[in-house]
């Protein structure tokens, strides 16, 4: 097993962690309003990218950036592979989300055509995904929370009088 940073910026369980909250947000989407193409692949592809951050600093790499490509790539090399056939699964899948992406077409309208993954073969391949990335980040299950390391305040809108 990879020896696992421990600095808060880079901890690869952060990483995971922030990757199945989006994970969870996109299951919401996928759910109730499967219409809504743009915003569901911006949540994958936002999803893959950490879930390769988060294996990639499980392996003391310290990678920056948003070319998934690049990452998953990085990753194959340390020998990340999911369940299904990678090469045409996830491989095909990074690709694909990474031409549908370009100048960020999932954030912003763009006035080209472009191709993107079927979201039901998106939705298999980034579970898998996130399943085999939790194998190296968390080889003994998922660990205790440790002490806290931000605090987050909300404001709420002033009340008038």
């Amino acid at each position: 097993m990879p020896n696992v940073k421990t600095n808060n910026n880079g901890n690869p369980a952060a990483f995971l962690n922030y990757a199945r909250w989006y994970h969870e947000a996109v299951e919401c989407l996928f759910e109730y309003k499967p219409h809504l193409s743009d915003p569901i692949n911006a949540l994958y592809f936002h999803i893959v990218e950490l879930a390769f951050k988060a294996f990639l600093r499980a392996h003391n790499r310290d990678p920056w950036g948003h070319d998934i490509e690049d990452l998953y790539e990085n990753c194959r090399t340390l020998g990340l592979k999911i369940k299904s056939d990678d090469q045409l699964a996830l491989g095909n899948i990074v690709s694909l989300l990474a031409r549908g992406n370009e100048k960020m077409a999932f954030r912003y309208f763009i006035p080209e055509s472009k191709s993107e993954p079927d979201l039901k073969w998106t939705r298999e391949v980034v579970g898998q995904l996130l399943q085999a990335v939790a194998v190296f980040v968390e080889p003994n299950g998922p660990a205790a929370p440790g002490p806290a390391v931000k605090f987050r305040m909300v404001i709420g809108r002033p009340e008038t009088a």
